[in-house]
């Protein structure tokens, strides 16, 4: 979300964040008002990035060499004079429009692509269909929201709510959608959001999901649980464990690892709350002597799990090892090893 004239201006990111985590909406909203310090990109994250823009360069490139007409926006850095662009495009009827701008406020919107269909619109004899280039081999459902976020828009312009929208994965496939099968969900969805950020800075708090490790604020949550000493520092434990032991009185790190052997917390077996109180218990000892500790499981007699599951040595043993990168835009590459 961003300030334009004193209006405030919502992404897709904005929704799709609000659908993973309530608390980055009350962050970005503050972040509004008064400027939070933001996390710097891992290398990581970073990587990730560039072979995102190098896949939608490929697909650029790929679609150049296809249709007659292709219109490039994204070198108009200006939101308004973008919009303003790409309605020049598509009333001019191109084939492809890369990097497509939409303002409808309080929304501002860059898809991908906008592709030329053979449907009647305000604009004549056709209309345009929204395409995202995206990284990931699988599709998620934040794409399908981002897509119907776009789509929307451009129905708008062209007074015509295109039928489908489409993804181009990291590996080169294009899978389709159809608008219509998630349209009321969106528009609820929109509805929530929207009636979340006009009620301002409501109290939530931070939970740990798996994108905190690419947020910006990410910085700001972690200080907050460190200083609340939250139960999501134990380590491996899951946010279903973390409701049941705050449902039994649980709720900081060291109230785990100071209850008693014989505890009880409802709905959760005695084995599973022995092997967190064991975890959290190491994990404090270092807090309070700053030294690493370890506990050695018992031996497991009927060899079935851990290092007893392994032979004996034998001076005629091999170690094979396979290492694959996942972010190859061209598919797995494998590098083998073996000493």
């Amino acid at each position: 979300m961003q300030k334009k004239d004193k209006a405030v201006l919502y992404s897709a990111s904005d929704i799709v964040s609000f659908l993973d985590c309530e608390h980055k909406t009350t962050l970005d909203l503050i972040d509004l008002e008064t400027p939070l310090p933001k996390a710097e990109d891992d290398e990581e994250t970073m990587l990730y990035q560039k072979k995102g823009f190098e896949h939608e360069g490929s697909y650029v490139e790929h679609l150049k060499s296809r249709v007659p007409v292709f219109v490039d926006i994204s070198t108009v850095k200006n939101d308004t004079d973008a919009a303003a662009a790409t309605i020049e495009a598509m009333r001019s009827g191109a084939d492809i429009i890369y990097q497509a701008s939409f303002i409808e406020h309080p929304f501002l919107g860059h898809a991908d692509f906008l592709k030329k269909v053979s449907r009647p619109s305000s604009l004549g004899d056709y209309s345009y269909e929204v395409i995202d280039a995206k990284l990931a081999r699988n599709t998620k459902a934040k794409f399908i929201i981002q897509l119907c976020f776009y789509t929307e828009l451009l129905g708008y312009l062209q007074e015509c709510e295109p039928i489908m929208m489409h993804i181009v994965l990291g590996d080169g496939r294009e899978e389709s959608f159809r608008y219509s099968d998630y349209s009321k969900y969106y528009a609820m969805l929109k509805e929530r959001f929207m009636a979340r950020v006009k009620s301002g800075h409501k109290g939530t708090y931070p939970e740990k999901h798996d994108h905190c490790a690419i947020c910006h604020w990410r910085n700001i949550c972690e200080d907050q649980w460190i200083k609340d000493d939250h139960l999501n520092q134990v380590a491996n434990i899951s946010r279903v464990q973390i409701k049941k032991l705050e449902a039994g009185g649980i709720s900081t790190l060291k109230a785990l690892a100071e209850i008693k052997n014989n505890a009880n917390i409802p709905k959760m077996m005695p084995e599973t709350l022995n092997k967190l109180r064991r975890q959290a218990s190491l994990q404090f000892k270092k807090r309070q002597t700053g030294q690493n500790h370890f506990e050695l499981l018992p031996h497991d007699p009927a060899r079935k799990r851990g290092f007893a599951r392994l032979p004996k040595p034998d001076k005629g043993d091999i170690f094979f090892d396979m290492e694959s990168d996942s972010m190859d835009i061209d598919g797995l590459e494998y590098l083998f090893g073996v000493y």
